[in-house]
């Protein structure tokens, strides 16, 4: 009989994960949103996530190669790919989709957060919580060709230092030495990005921003700016974020307990809304918690916006994969697969990171943070890759 996918929790302990962070010399990461566990998952887990993102990504072909001709140098680079841990009858648990975005999000803490543990579980160097990279190189060199491949590369967000994510791009700056700037500071000059204060023009974007969280002339303003510098290359560029997002789930054929619905297509729609209650709505452009109706009305559903502005996915149940170490309280997991994509090679798993959770919401934003619980790796024995 074939193995079940399994994954396994291994707590490390607040004070530990702490002084290792420190010792990495990296900025700082809130400890409060990193969980104080490792985990390791089995070959037949590695195989079902793989076959999970293959098959998105070769449903998404479509649209993943859709061109942007108004502007310039819009491709898809980048996928961020949720699954969470649901019951199934006969086996541990089954994976079930929960959003997609085309947005790079956590990879320098990630790599934070990796560096800290590696000094504290003694892992074998073959298990890695990313796809192994090529000989020769390592993982903040290889993920520079989609970040950061050109020295002058510039990371821009909307009010980056008032932002939670601040340690992120803190980290980014750390790791990769790039600038970080608001959209704002930035004109466009000889097609590229130009920085008044500091005098810099930047031929590469890594891009954090999400123009939909703009207001109209703000969103208006930023687009002709960026659209302006057509000599840059980007990383994440934002006609992507817009063009992929956790919306292009109902364009995919899925299992029955994961499958989404446009709201104007749905069966609720046709059966006048009844049992609203089996089902979550999810605005397009949600994300961080936003956009979330949990447990909605047969009213709110009908009064949503259409067409293709909100979706409908079946209500799973999520099952527990371990234990919080201090309450016994069953903890929740959500895996995030980090998908870099090129045009000379085949998708590359960045990164494999597991978000836990005592109510099995995994989003951070907002999170009563308890030890235990928060952001962590996920390992897998690649020896033999």
């Amino acid at each position: 009989m074939s193995e079940h996918p399994r994954i396994a929790l291994h707590p490390m302990g607040a004070e530990p994960l702490r002084q290792a962070l420190a010792d990495v010399r990296a900025p700082h990461l809130p400890q409060s949103q990193m969980s104080d566990h490792y985990a390791t998952g089995n070959r037949a887990l590695h195989d079902a996530l793989q076959a999970k993102v293959s098959h998105l990504v070769e449903a998404l072909d479509p649209q993943l190669r859709a061109p942007r001709p108004h502007w310039h140098g819009a491709k898809a680079d980048v996928l961020a790919l949720d699954l969470a841990f649901v019951e199934h009858p006969q086996q541990p648990f089954e994976l079930a989709w929960v959003e997609i975005q085309a947005f790079t999000s956590m990879l320098p803490t990630f790599h934070t957060l990796h560096q800290a543990q590696r000094r504290l579980h003694g892992l074998d160097r073959h298990w890695l919580p990313h796809d192994p990279v090529p000989h020769g190189s390592d993982w903040v060199g290889h993920l520079r060709r989609w970040v950061a491949p050109k020295p002058a590369t510039v990371l821009i967000e909307d009010r980056p230092r008032q932002r939670p994510t601040w340690p992120d791009l803190d980290a980014a700056r750390h790791w990769w030495q790039i600038a970080v700037h608001d959209w704002s500071e930035l004109l466009p000059a000889h097609g590229l990005l130009y920085h008044p204060g500091t005098a810099r023009h930047f031929g590469h974007v890594w891009n954090r921003l999400i123009l939909s969280d703009l207001d109209r002339f703000d969103q208006r303003r930023a687009e002709g700016t960026l659209m302006a510098a057509d000599r840059v290359s980007w990383h994440s560029h934002p006609a992507w974020y817009e063009g992929i997002h956790k919306g292009s789930l109902a364009d995919v054929a899925l299992a029955e307990h994961e499958a989404c619905h446009w709201v104007e297509a749905s069966p609720l729609c046709t059966n006048g809304w009844q049992a609203a209650d089996r089902w979550v709505a999810k605005a397009v452009g949600g994300h961080s918690g936003s956009g979330l109706l949990l447990a909605p009305t047969a009213e709110q559903l009908a009064a949503l916006p259409t067409p293709r502005q909100w979706i409908v996915q079946n209500r799973f149940r999520q099952t527990p994969i371990g234990a919080h170490p201090d309450t016994g309280q069953p903890l929740f997991g959500e895996v995030r697969c980090m998908l870099g994509l090129a045009d000379d090679r085949p998708p590359w798993v960045m990164a494999w990171i597991l978000r836990l959770s005592t109510n099995g919401i995994a989003t951070l934003t907002g999170r009563q943070t308890v030890p235990g619980e928060g952001m962590t790796m996920l390992y897998f024995d690649r020896s033999e890759a």
